[in-house]
């Protein structure tokens, strides 16, 4: 491993690794399922990432929102069709095994497409959820 990455200088960030166990995890169902926040800045103090486990039922989805910050989905099981733009006029399906990169500001709609659970991971760019609507905008302050 190059010295230019390691960084042996700082020893006390091997005793910052935190485990989150599943009952530690932060739920929330604001978009209409249910998705538990692992790595947070107020799970493990994570100052510019965030990472989540969830499940969308079959026929379920999102109300059409974006976010101040680029996000990644990883499809573990079943299908989705990602409605995307203000108006809903473009769509992406993804199924298991697909990853799907939203870029910052795009607004988005995941919908389960599929007969099964839609289970996935998500990480974001970002340690804090953040969603905003269409007529929205973000303010850092």
């Amino acid at each position: 491993m190059s010295s230019e990455i390691l960084d042996t200088s700082i020893p006390q960030q091997v005793s910052s690794v935190v485990v989150v166990e599943e009952p530690e995890r932060i739920c929330d169902t604001d978009h209409g399922y249910v998705r538990g926040w692992g790595v947070t800045e107020e799970t493990v103090g994570s100052k510019h990432l965030s990472m989540a486990h969830g499940v969308i039922p079959p026929g379920a989805g999102a109300t059409p929102h974006y976010h101040p910050f680029e996000t990644a989905i990883y499809i573990i099981t079943g299908t989705c069709r990602v409605l995307l733009g203000v108006e809903n006029n473009r769509f992406v399906d993804i199924k298991a095994g697909d990853f799907l990169y939203i870029p910052t500001g795009v607004v988005h709609c995941p919908v389960n497409s599929g007969q099964e659970v839609m289970e996935y991971i998500v990480a974001r760019s970002s340690s804090q959820e953040i969603c905003l609507y269409h007529d929205q905008k973000y303010s850092s302050s």
